[in-house]
C-alpha cells in the first residue's frame, strides 16, 4: 500500500473511532439527562425539588457554584436557593450573581454560554464577574408552557473543558424539565396550603356550632367564616383548573380528595348565610407585628383569581411598635375592605399604608382604591347600618369591621367621592409595647 493510501487509511480509522467515541459519549450524556429528570420528579416538595434541580444542574455543567432565581408573588426575579458543587448552601453574601445576565436570559428566554469570561471584552465591565475571577457561566431560562418562572444559573472560576453546543443542549433539557418539576411543586405547595384552610374553616363551623348551642353565636361570626370560604373557595377552583392542565400533578394528589374539598366548602359556606345574631365576638390581643400582618394578608390573596386584574401597593412605616390585637380579626377588617374594593372594581389600584404617631401612641392603617366611589346619602350610612350595594350583599361587613376596630379601642372613617375611589382611615392604639419593627 502506498504512502499516500495508508494515511488516508489511517485518517479514515481515526475518524470512525472519534465518531465511536463522540457516539458513545452522547449515549453517556442522555442517560445522565434521563437520571436526572427522574430524579426531579420523585418528588412534589418543593423544597426537595428546588435542591435536585440545582445539584444537578451544577453537576451536569460541570460547575463550582449554581443559583436558582424565581419569579416571586410580586412578580421580581428573586434567588431561592445557592449551592455549590459539593451540596452545600451558600450563605446570603455570596448571592453574587451578574444580573445583567441573568436580566437578559429571563427576557429573551434564550440561554447563555460563556466559555472564558475574563479574557471576553463583552463582559470587562461586570463587577461581579471580575471580582468573583468567573471564567465559564452558564445560564438557562426555566419556561412553561410560555410562562417564565425564573432561570437556572452556574458557574466557575476555571475553564472546563467541555463542547459548548453540547453542555448548552443538555443544560437546556435539564432546564426544560427542572421548570415543569418546580411548577408542579409550586402548585402542590400552594393546594396544600389551601387544604389546611380547609381545615381552619372546618373548625371554625364546629367553634359555631358550639356557640349557637350556647345562644352565643352572633351574626358577626357568619359574615366572617362566609369570607373565610370564599377564600378558600376560589383557591380549591384555580388548584383544580390548574391541576386539569397538569396531568403529572393531578395523578400524584387524590382529584377526589379536591372535590369533596369544594363540596364541603359549599356546604360551610350555606351553613354560615344560614347562622343566626347573638353575642358579639371576645377579642383574643397577643402582641404582634401589624406591618407583618398586612404582608401576610397581600401575599394570601396576591394568588386568588379575583385579584388578578387588580394592583395592591403597600407602603409600611418601619417605625410602627409592636403592640397588642387581635390577629385574626384584623385579617378580617383587611379582607373585607379588599374584597370590596375588586369587587367594586375589578382593575382596582389598592393601596394600603400605615402610619406611626409616637405623640398619641397610635398606629394609623390607610386602605384607599380607585373604584367607583359611595354616594354620600349611602356613605353617612355604611358604618352603622345594615346597608350594602352588592346583590348578594347582607350589609354586615362595615359596620363588622367598625366594631373590631372600636373594640381594639381604635376609630374607623370613611371618605369616598364618586368616580374617584373611597379611603378608609383606622386607627389602633399602640399602649402594649414601645418596641419597635
Amino acid at each position: 500500500m502506498e504512502l499516500k493510501d495508508l494515511l488516508i487509511h489511517e485518517e479514515i480509522k481515526t475518524n470512525a473511532v472519534n465518531k465511536t467515541f463522540e457516539g458513545e459519549n452522547r449515549v453517556k450524556d442522555l442517560e445522565l439527562i434521563l437520571h436526572v429528570v427522574k430524579t426531579i420528579n420523585k418528588s412534589l416538595i418543593l423544597e426537595e425539588v428546588l435542591q435536585l434541580v440545582l445539584d444537578n444542574a451544577i453537576k451536569v455543567a460541570k460547575a463550582e457554584r449554581g443559583f436558582l432565581i424565581l419569579l416571586n408573588e410580586e412578580g421580581k426575579l428573586q434567588c431561592e436557593l445557592a449551592r455549590d458543587e459539593k451540596g452545600n448552601s451558600l450563605p446570603e453574601d455570596a448571592y453574587q450573581v451578574s444580573e445583567t445576565i441573568v436580566q437578559d436570559v429571563f427576557t429573551s428566554t434564550e440561554s447563555i454560554f460563556i466559555e472564558n469570561a475574563q479574557t471576553d471584552h463583552r463582559y470587562e465591565q461586570r463587577k461581579s464577574i471580575q471580582s468573583l475571577r468567573l471564567q465559564t457561566i452558564i445560564c438557562s431560562p426555566l419556561v412553561v408552557r410560555n410562562e417564565k418562572i425564573g432561570i437556572i444559573y452556574v458557574d466557575s472560576r476555571s475553564i472546563q473543558s467541555i463542547q459548548k453546543d453540547e453542555i448548552v443542549d443538555l443544560f437546556e433539557i435539564l432546564a426544560g424539565q427542572a421548570a415543569i418539576a418546580i411548577k408542579n411543586a409550586q402548585l402542590y405547595d400552594k393546594l396544600q396550603k389551601a387544604f389546611q384552610d380547609v381545615q381552619i374553616a372546618n373548625d371554625q363551623l364546629i367553634k359555631s356550632d358550639r356557640m349557637i348551642s350556647r345562644g352565643k353565636m352572633a351574626s358577626e361570626i357568619s359574615h366572617e367564616l362566609k369570607n373565610l370560604v370564599n377564600v378558600v373557595l376560589l383557591q380549591l377552583q384555580y388548584f383544580q383548573s390548574s391541576i386539569s392542565m397538569n396531568p403529572k400533578l393531578g395523578a400524584a394528589i387524590e382529584n377526589q380528595r379536591l372535590k369533596n374539598s369544594i363540596a364541603s366548602v359549599q356546604r360551610i359556606g350555606e351553613f354560615a348565610q344560614g347562622l343566626l345574631e347573638s353575642a358579639p365576638m371576645k377579642l383574643e390581643k397577643k402582641p404582634g407585628n401589624i406591618n407583618e400582618k398586612i404582608k401576610q394578608t397581600v401575599k394570601y390573596i396576591r394568588t386568588l383569581k379575583k385579584y388578578q386584574k387588580a394592583k395592591l401597593e403597600i407602603s409600611l412605616d418601619d417605625n410602627v411598635p409592636i403592640f397588642s390585637f387581635d390577629e385574626k380579626q384584623i385579617h378580617q377588617v383587611l379582607l373585607n375592605l379588599l374584597n370590596n374594593a375588586v369587587e367594586a372594581y375589578e382593575e382596582a389600584t389598592i393601596k394600603i399604608k400605615t402610619k406611626y404617631f409616637p405623640s398619641k401612641n397610635i398606629v394609623q392603617i390607610v386602605v384607599s382604591d380607585n373604584g367607583p366611589g359611595i354616594e354620600k346619602e349611602v356613605l353617612n350610612k355604611l358604618l352603622v347600618s345594615k346597608i350594602t350595594t352588592k346583590p348578594d350583599g347582607n350589609g354586615y361587613g362595615l359596620p363588622i369591621c367598625r366594631k373590631i376596630i372600636e373594640n381594639h379601642g381604635g376609630t374607623m372613617e370613611i371618605e369616598s367621592e364618586v368616580n374617584k375611589g373611597t379611603t378608609f382611615f383606622m386607627t389602633l392604639s399602640a399602649k402594649s409595647s414601645d418596641t419597635k419593627m
